[in-house]
């Protein structure tokens, strides 16, 4: 690589979270554990991990060797982690409170340490809360779960996702949203800047090559799903892995960026189409985009999320839509430190929104090929801050119209 490269390449500073920051969630997981009748939290999973304790490392716990942090109703926390993993936390993290087994041991990785620390430290007749309810993993194997489980009896475990993991992490903290505001500002630049350099004639994979390109030289961390499908006329479905295909003239190019910036993510798409696009891709295209409007005007704080679902379902569902709104079950989420989260846009889906929620608003539409009259899907999304008197857009807003890739010179 050229030393001029290198001058492109931006690194955005990792702001880390105060400590007083750290502190106030675990009161705030304190107070919901005590409406709850909860004696003690037990965290597991990678997500629920980070948002309590500043782990800066890149290894997947959910698939190596576990760390569990305890949280009881009153005292101090404690992790229990692998032999090494307490000398990085000293380091770098709030926690000052350990217990530790020798590591790799896959016949008991942490089964013993941690059943000895819950009988050691809580009563039994103890309700523990961990991750057991929607959307929710448990960062162990189930059956290293069920031997503690057994191992600790009397005391029991109980879903906590629900009561408390879920409603905790809804709502953004302001470094929270910085993050996501710097990675959702990046990668609008990224696919701003993409049509101008893509031409007839490249493959779905070297058009996400490129794009991801654009995203690390502005300063994202990681781009762990990049989707990508494309199709003459339309795609049909809103996952995939880019391939060699070449794009020719009529194609649609349906890309979705799942990007990192402090472990906090983006979400969201852009459409390109190779050549002129035929009548009902165009048309499919502005009734989502229109969808979309409204679904961001209809985001308050106060009004249950169903009712954004149902504003954009109305118009898709409309006489101006030559197609109708899609089956795939929901049309927008949140996200945070993982994508997605809960809530869901929905029809039965009645959380309230309230300021600081991240809400993806992605409406979606079936419409007849103009090529054969098979069906096809055109899928939009934007992502918005929940504020005091709306919504805030986090992305940059996609064109009015399809961005047309050509290999005329600009």
């Amino acid at each position: 690589m050229a030393a001029h490269d290198f001058a492109r390449i931006t690194t955005i500073p990792h702001a880390p979270f105060s400590k007083i920051e750290y502190q106030e969630r675990v009161e705030r997981a304190r107070h919901l554990m005590k409406e709850h009748a909860f004696d003690a939290l037990l965290v597991t999973s990678e997500h629920n991990f980070r948002y309590f304790v500043d782990d800066s490392s890149t290894t997947p716990i959910q698939t190596t060797r576990p760390r569990f942090l305890l949280i009881p109703s009153s005292g101090d926390a404690v992790a229990i982690v692998p032999t090494g993993v307490d000398e990085f936390f000293r380091e770098t993290t709030w926690i000052r409170n350990f217990r530790t087994w020798p590591g790799p041991s896959p016949k008991d990785e942490g089964v013993s340490e941690l059943a000895t620390v819950l009988n050691e430290l809580l009563p039994q007749n103890a309700r523990i809360g961990t991750e057991l309810g929607a959307e929710s993993r448990l960062g162990m194997p189930a059956g290293d779960f069920l031997r503690v489980r057994n191992a600790i009896r009397p005391r029991i475990f109980a879903d906590a996702s629900d009561p408390i993991f879920t409603p905790l992490r809804m709502i953004k903290s302001p470094s929270e949203i910085d993050r996501i505001r710097t990675v959702c500002g990046i990668v609008s630049e990224a696919f701003d800047n993409l049509s101008k350099k893509l031409r007839l004639g490249m493959t779905e994979r070297e058009v996400c090559r490129l794009f991801e390109l654009e995203c690390f030289v502005r300063g994202v961390d990681k781009t762990p799903k990049i989707a990508s499908v494309s199709g003459r006329g339309g795609y049909t479905r809103p996952y995939g892995v880019p391939t060699d295909k070449v794009l020719s003239d009529g194609d649609l190019l349906f890309i979705d960026a799942g990007c990192l910036f402090n472990f906090y993510w983006s979400d969201f798409n852009r459409n390109f189409c190779f050549g002129a696009p035929d009548p009902h891709t165009k048309d499919a295209y502005q009734a989502v985009w229109d969808a979309t409007e409204v679904g961001i005007a209809a985001i308050k704080p106060g009004v249950p999320i169903c009712d954004v679902w149902a504003a954009m379902s109305d118009l898709l569902d409309g006489s101006t839509n030559r197609g109708r709104r899609s089956t795939i079950g929901r049309m927008g989420h949140s996200m945070g430190l993982w994508m997605p989260e809960l809530p869901s846009v929905q029809p039965d889906d009645r959380t309230i929104l309230k300021p600081g929620m991240i809400i993806n608003v992605e409406p979606s539409t079936i419409y007849p090929s103009y090529f054969d009259n098979s069906p096809k899907l055109m899928l939009h999304e934007e992502i918005v801050l929940v504020t005091e008197t709306g919504a805030q857009l986090l992305t940059s807003r996609a064109s009015r119209t399809i961005q047309l890739v050509t290999n005329e010179s600009t």
